[in-house]
């Protein structure tokens, strides 16, 4: 905003009449398109020839106030909301009944429409980034487990003290639609070829802000002992990894529970 209230003071001046305020406005509401010198002096109803407006036009440009079109006869104004503003802060009131206090409000307005924009992009792109996260740790649990056995461990809490991650004759992303039960899903379920392995049912969060919260550990410990008892599994563990780490509560949840945790980044390689 000072920039461009340091520029307009010195660059207007040399333009500075009423007219030329009226047009640059004018080009400001209309930046998204390009506008022909009739237009301004038909709306505008400008006291002027064609060719005067032409060379009004033309300072304005030389100026950097306003842009020209594809040809000499189109102009467009400043593509840059911060412009609007400020020109129509310190000129808008001299030509028509103008609150400034509205530039406040349609501040306000772009920026809750940009919050939306950047939420709803926010949500896109954790969604992808959770995808890719579950994508990585399955692929850690299909392929080299034995041999990567002791680092998983070491960057894994709450394992019982005879667990090892073996090899599993399937892993894949557990899913039950049932007329019996009701739908759920959980991100990995990994199970193991041998019975004295242990299997693996697990969940994948990787909000960036967002810790893992207790209420959602109970959740997942409420799917992970249907699917053990769809699955008729013995020796399996339940197995939390959030990249941005767990609260309190839901740790100590975990631990009480024997799910095994993790916000290791080693897990993603």
């Amino acid at each position: 905003k000072s920039t461009w209230l340091e520029y307009i003071s010195s660059a207007f001046p040399r333009i500075n009449d009423l007219n030329a305020k009226n047009i640059v406005l004018y080009l400001c509401k209309h930046r998204d398109r390009e506008v022909t010198r009739k237009e301004l002096l038909d709306t505008l109803k400008l006291d002027m020839t064609d060719s005067e407006l032409e060379e009004k036009l033309k300072a304005l440009v030389h100026a950097d106030i306003i842009k020209q079109g594809q040809s000499n006869y189109d102009y467009r104004g400043v593509q840059d909301n911060i412009f609007d503003k400020v020109f129509r802060g310190l000129y808008e009131k001299e030509i028509r009944e103008f609150d400034v206090k509205v530039i406040g409000k349609e501040y306000n307005k772009s920026l809750n429409n940009y919050k939306k924009k950047y939420f709803k992009l926010l949500g896109k792109y954790n969604h992808q980034k959770g995808y890719f996260a579950e994508y990585v740790i399955l692929d850690r649990l299909r392929v080299g487990t034995e041999e990567n056995n002791q680092l998983l461990k070491s960057c894994t809490k709450n394992l019982p003290v005879d667990f090892n991650f073996s090899k599993y004759s399937r892993v894949w992303r557990y899913n039950n639609s049932s007329e019996f039960a009701r739908d759920f899903s959980v991100d990995i379920y990994a199970r193991a070829r041998l019975e004295t392995d242990y299997s693996i049912i697990g969940e994948v969060k990787s909000r960036d802000l967002k810790k893992f919260l207790k209420d959602e550990a109970i959740e997942f410990e409420l799917k992970f002992d249907e699917i053990k008892k769809i699955e008729k599994l013995e020796r399996v563990i339940g197995f939390i990894y959030s990249v941005s780490g767990f609260t309190v509560e839901a740790e100590e949840y975990c631990k009480e529970k024997g799910i095994a945790i993790s916000e290791d980044e080693r897990w993603l390689g």
